[in-house]
């Protein structure tokens, strides 16, 4: 159990380093950056079920321990799913303002007729 214990805390620091590359990616790479991440937590989540069962089998002395730390990996681990989740609802947030901007730099105005059939009808009327 220690040898995977240790293994898993070491991946968890890993993801925590690499939350930093998704404010510097560019546009193009930022994606891959976000898979990269999700599978090392995926990762991580399916050894932290594999520690679960194995701090159930530690013996009575050391089983509290042992499933506390486990508790805190997965605590740990589960504030890292949210920051991504937090940075990828952003990501999206941007990018939709990003094309509703461009939409409406490239849409063409032109005047409504019937607007102006009603200001040309009020004129001959007063």
């Amino acid at each position: 159990m220690e040898g995977l214990y240790q293994q898993t805390n070491k991946q968890v620091h890993e993801v925590q380093s690499h939350m930093g590359r998704l404010e510097t990616s560019d546009k193009q790479s930022v994606h891959l950056v976000e898979n990269e991440i999700q599978a090392r937590i995926d990762n991580i989540f399916s050894n932290l079920e594999r520690l679960e069962i194995l701090s159930s089998k530690e013996p009575p002395n050391k089983r509290q321990n042992a499933k506390l730390r486990v508790d805190q990996l997965k605590y740990d681990v589960q504030h890292l799913q949210t920051a991504l989740r937090n940075f990828q609802h952003r990501r999206y947030i941007r990018e939709q303002q990003e094309r509703q901007r461009e939409e409406l730099l490239a849409r063409t105005f032109t005047t409504n007729v019937n607007i102006l059939l009603f200001f040309i009808l009020l004129l001959y009327l007063f």
